[in-house]
């Protein structure tokens, strides 16, 4: 890992944590935004330890961790239900200050996720276009989208399939119905159509990015042959 690469993580943890420690220390009606956060950020460090890890088998657990919190950053679209619980008119006094704070949490939280997801279809795929990226895409978003439900509707966290499996289990069989599926389904292609937006977008700014250096390299080159 390059001492750039080393400096950008730096930067989007110092972000981060500066957040937490806002939320923290202003007197806001969303405290829960430092816990959430939080998860939000593990995916993240999950994806880069898969990475800069040698062993297939760390790679392995690495992976499975973060597809298991993986949700918790998508989670965070539904953290605007609590906007029920101050008014949402940005004149009314103060409330806007409320109205930024969670919606700062919840992009930074919803961005963190997409950061990781890209880093691992990096890792993993070689081809990163196509139908290939697109599958990955859905299939991502529908296990996002059934584990916000877990957590949403059931109350289950990531951690409980470790500490409280069978219960996992038994919520989840006595959970299947119609609104499962149609919760399930539309927060799929909710979040389906971010990643997809995001990903090629990515693309299109490296395509960009390496356009824009080869114009600046070209005058150079040019005039170093006119030397010669």
């Amino acid at each position: 890992m390059t001492m750039k690469n080393r400096n950008n993580i730096l930067m989007v943890h110092l972000v981060v944590f500066l957040f937490i420690a806002f939320v923290y220390l202003t007197p806001t009606h969303f405290d829960f935004l430092m816990w959430n956060v939080f998860l939000a950020l593990l995916p993240l460090d999950f994806a880069l330890l898969v990475i800069v890890s040698r062993l297939k088998i760390s790679q392995l657990v690495f992976s499975v961790l973060w597809l298991l919190f993986f949700p918790n950053t998508m989670y965070m679209i539904t953290d605007f239900i609590h906007l029920q619980y101050i008014s949402t008119a940005l004149d009314v006094r103060y409330q806007y200050f409320n109205y930024s704070v969670l919606a700062a949490g919840i992009f930074i939280g919803v961005f963190l996720g997409i950061l990781s997801l890209e880093i691992m279809m990096r890792h993993f795929l070689k081809n990163r276009r196509g139908l290939v990226a697109l599958f990955t895409l859905g299939v991502v978003s529908w296990i996002s989208s059934f584990g916000i439900y877990l957590g949403r509707f059931l109350r289950l966290n990531s951690w409980d399939v470790f500490t409280n499996y069978d219960l996992v289990i038994s919520s989840i069989q006595n959970s299947i119905s119609r609104h499962m599926f149609a919760f399930v389904g539309l927060f799929a292609l909710a979040q389906f159509a971010i990643l997809v937006i995001y990903h090629y977008g990515g693309r299109l700014l490296f395509v960009l990015g390496q356009q824009v250096t080869g114009d600046e390299q070209t005058p150079k080159n040019f005039s170093e042959e006119k030397k010669n």
